[in-house]
């Protein structure tokens, strides 16, 4: 299953919580409310451990042995900022997870950064132009824009 249908399941029963819960949690009722909130702990934890697991294969990327080939990690680190930006998008838009979409942004930089020590560089990126997704494609424009912003922009602006 892929992280952003996770991240939205988990959005759904988040969703569903919360609904369920909002009377209860703006009454006066302190024994209720602590029931209520002690339901919602379960959720918590399955978002921390989905972030955990994402950032966890974030950092397994960059850790990866230098001994593989120029093109076998760029090829790798553009699969793993790929994630990243699905990631980072999913956080913010299905769970208004900000500081958890911050946390995978500090990690693109730090692949942009990897990029930047091999081969054509942070240029690489570029190759995410033609993916289908859009917040792939704004993600790299966003990396880009001073490098190629004659593509960039126009793939910003939609």
């Amino acid at each position: 299953m892929e992280i952003d249908e996770l991240f939205a399941r988990l959005g759904a029963k988040l969703d569903k919580w919360f609904d369920e819960n909002r009377s209860t949690l703006r009454s006066e009722n302190k024994k209720q409310q602590a029931s209520a909130l002690l339901s919602g702990i379960p959720l918590v934890k399955e978002l921390d451990r989905l972030k955990a697991d994402g950032m966890a294969a974030i950092a397994a990327l960059l850790a990866r042995n230098e001994s593989i080939s120029s093109d076998e990690r760029v090829a790798s680190l553009l699969r793993g900022f790929e994630f990243a930006a699905r990631l980072a998008d999913v956080l913010h838009d299905e769970l208004l997870d900000t500081d958890g979409e911050n946390a995978v942004w500090r990690s693109m930089d730090a692949i942009v950064q990897a990029l930047d020590k091999v081969g054509r560089g942070r240029a690489a990126l570029d190759a995410l132009f033609e993916r289908p997704d859009a917040r792939v494609r704004g993600s790299a424009a966003a990396y880009l824009i001073d490098l190629v912003p004659e593509r960039a922009v126009p793939l910003l602006r939609a």
